[in-house]
């Protein structure tokens, strides 16, 4: 609750339980900023466990002020899927309890962009999703071939069909929906990944875009997994190959020459992952159509380079130090790295060089930046003998949303402690 706002003035207090809003029982935040009318509310609250009505005056240019603890009020819809692929079943043991979370939660996806299947929705979450439009939704499809898609999500194929039926049902309700394709080779590619890419752009309405995302595999995880199993079928996916991601970089090309023509965007796109494992140039911006997937790793690289001017902008008033500026980087994005530093240097004649950093944390199969621990970063940052002198750029994705830890807890004053050079987290990503 914010001082000198309406939930102040209401005599609402920290630790107070909202049961409900003008009679409506709330079971998130979302059901909270749908019933707030404007005027005069009515909020059942408890306190020290007693009930009591208070009333909040709402003004609708004005937010009122409370501050819930979390967005989700009744619990969050757990994961009934089993992925051949799940990067939670993956994870090494001893993290936080957080991370080992598998939701399924149609209200994370409207509100953090998290991927959702609506395999396991209810029709009153369905009529819901509806009458409140909440859009955009980001759901995995994987394959509009229900077999495949069963196949992948360790289901079964009555089970992976209601979820595309749902999918049919909520674009044609007005409800806008990014699409996801984990990519697994020789299950979803090739003519299944074709038959998805079109009927998701012809005979599904409401889908925005498609992007296409590489599988992530520990070494050895599939056989340990025993692979992708039902209706009796049995499939252990595989990494991409560069070979791979050269393809399907390409096939995404052509689709988006096509449907610029048809649908005025290009609809599909692949993630960067495919161009840089697959040694290709990265798209300029325009190829991402206003990011619809960021989140999804589909264009931060692009971002990042739109960002250089302004980032050395930023390095150049705040006073380059004497010795070099090391810009940290996952395996994947060390050419992108190195390119960055190298444009840095010219907009700023300073001294950058690139940090690249191992995964510990995850595995060294996890390449990307945005998934390193602190103990990655203090640990590369000592191999290197950066000193006092140096200074070290750490992307602020590597930060969960908060900004206040790294993915292994450590937070970034932690980090600064066991570095033996300055520490500057910045908004770019790479």
């Amino acid at each position: 609750m914010r001082p000198q706002s309406a939930a102040a003035a209401a005599g609402l207090r920290p630790g107070d339980v909202v049961k409900s809003l003008n009679g409506r029982r709330l079971n998130d935040v979302i059901d909270y900023q749908f019933f707030l009318e404007p005027g005069v509310n009515e909020l059942e609250v408890t306190r020290g466990g007693r009930s009591r009505i208070v009333e909040l005056a709402a003004d609708p240019a004005q937010d009122a002020g409370i501050e819930f603890a979390a967005v989700l009020f009744d619990g969050t819809r757990i994961c009934r899927n089993r992925c051949c692929f799940c990067f939670v079943d993956q994870l090494p043991r001893g993290m936080r309890r957080a991370l080992y979370l598998k939701d399924d939660d149609f209200r994370l996806s409207f509100l953090h962009g998290n991927f959702t299947t609506l395999n396991n929705l209810g029709s009153g979450e369905m009529e819901r999703i509806k009458a409140q439009r909440l859009s955009p939704l980001y759901v995995s499809v994987h394959a509009t071939d229900a077999a495949v898609r069963g196949l992948m999500m360790g289901c079964s194929t009555a089970v992976a069909a209601d979820g595309l039926d749902r999918l049919l049902e909520l674009g044609a309700a007005g409800v806008r929906l990014q699409a996801q394709v984990v990519l697994c080779p020789g299950l979803n590619d090739g003519a299944v990944l074709e038959r998805t890419v079109e009927e998701l752009a012809y005979d599904f309405q409401g889908i925005e875009s498609v992007g296409i995302v590489p599988v992530a595999l520990a070494a050895g995880f599939a056989d340990r997994a025993k692979g992708c199993a039902g209706q009796g079928s049995r499939f252990n996916p595989r990494p991409l190959t560069s070979g791979d991601c050269r393809d399907v970089a390409g096939l995404a090309v052509s689709w988006q020459r096509r449907f610029r023509r048809v649908r005025g965007s290009g609809f599909v796109y692949a993630a960067d992952e495919f161009y840089l494992k697959g040694g290709l140039p990265l798209p300029e911006s325009d190829y991402y159509d206003g990011f619809p997937q960021f989140e999804n790793g589909i264009g931060i690289a692009a971002g990042f380079v739109d960002g250089l001017p302004g980032l050395a902008g930023q390095l150049f008033l705040s006073g380059l130090p004497q010795g070099v500026v090391f810009l940290l980087s996952g395996r994947l994005a060390a050419p992108l790295a190195e390119f960055a530093c190298g444009k840095l240097k010219r907009l700023t004649g300073g001294s950058f060089r690139p940090l690249v950093a191992e995964n510990r944390l995850f595995g060294s199969h996890v390449t990307v930046t945005g998934l390193l621990g602190g103990r990655d970063i203090a640990r590369a940052a000592g191999q290197a003998r950066l000193s006092g002198d140096d200074l070290l750029l750490v992307p602020a994705s590597c930060l969960e949303s908060s900004g206040k830890r790294f993915l292994d807890d450590m937070s970034p004053e932690s980090l600064k402690k066991k570095l033996k050079c300055k520490m500057k987290i910045v908004s770019l990503a790479v």
